[in-house]
C-alpha cells in the first residue's frame, strides 16, 4: 500500500512542479502566473515530502535499508534542492540584488526537476518497468 502510495505522491508532485515551471516559462504575460507558480511549486513540494515519508514507512516495514541506492539518493537531494530553490524564490523579492538571486533561482529549480525526472527514471529501474 504504502508503495504505491509513494509512486502516486511522487508521480503527482513532479507533474504539478511541471505545470509550475509551465506557469513561470509560458504565462509571464498573465496577471496571476506567479501566484500560479507560487501554489503549484509549495503544493507539489508539500506532496513530494508526503511521498518521501511514504517511502520510509515502506522501507521500514520491510526491514530495507532507506538511502541505500542511487535513487534515494538523488530524490533526496533533489526534494533539499527544491526547499533551497522555494527559499530562492521567496527572498528574490526581499533582496537588493534580485538579478542575482533570481538567477540561483531559475537554475536550481531546473537542475531540481532534471534530478525529479532522474529519481523518477532511476525508481523505475528499480521496479524493473524500464
Amino acid at each position: 500500500m504504502f508503495f504505491i502510495l509513494h509512486i502516486l505522491l511522487m508521480a503527482t508532485a513532479t507533474l504539478g512542479i511541471i505545470a509550475g515551471v509551465s506557469a513561470a516559462m509560458f504565462f509571464r504575460k498573465k496577471r496571476s502566473w506567479l501566484n500560479i507558480h507560487k501554489y503549484l511549486n509549495s503544493l507539489s513540494l508539500m506532496v513530494m515530502s508526503a511521498g518521501i515519508i511514504t517511502a520510509f514507512i515502506y522501507v521500514s516495514s520491510t526491514n530495507g535499508e532507506h538511502i541505500s541506492g542511487l535513487h534515494q539518493l538523488i530524490g533526496l537531494t533533489a526534494l533539499n534542492f527544491s526547499v533551497a530553490t522555494l527559499l530562492l524564490g521567496l527572498y528574490q523579492f526581499k533582496v537588493k540584488n534580485k538579478s542575482a538571486v533570481r538567477t540561483a533561482h531559475r537554475w536550481l529549480g531546473r537542475f531540481s526537476l532534471l534530478l525529479f525526472l532522474t529519481a523518477i527514471t532511476l525508481g523505475l529501474i528499480l521496479i524493473n518497468i524500464l
